[in-house]
């Protein structure tokens, strides 16, 4: 079963596509009426928690400013140069070892184990 993601606005349309395809069940804010386009993190953290999504983004705030307490958990894409395959890849391969339930805080790095 893959992750239940929240897609920043930073995270490129084709690796939510990528995602999806992988078997992840993926939303992107752009796309949420109730959050759309410049939302700020508290928002996005309450949103994602209400619906148990984990947070995928490249934004560092989602850990150095707000608590991670309040997200169900976050994949920080701190490798800004990864392609979205990249990216999926990685994530999808997290799934396979790491339970959703059991993220706080995850790096989507090419080296994250």
């Amino acid at each position: 079963m893959g992750y239940r993601i929240l897609a920043d606005e930073n995270v490129e349309r084709a690796t939510t596509n990528y995602l999806r395809k992988l078997d992840h069940d993926v939303e992107w804010i752009g796309d949420i009426e109730a959050l759309g386009l410049g939302s700020d993190d508290n928002s996005i953290a309450a949103y994602a928690r209400a619906r148990n999504r984990l947070i995928l983004t490249q934004d560092d705030d989602f850990f150095t400013q707000i608590n991670l307490d309040d997200t169900v958990g976050v994949l920080f894409q701190k490798d800004q140069t990864l392609s979205a395959r990249e990216v999926g890849d990685i994530v999808h391969e997290l799934s396979q070892y790491v339970e959703q339930s059991d993220v706080t805080l995850e790096y989507v790095s090419r080296n994250w184990l």
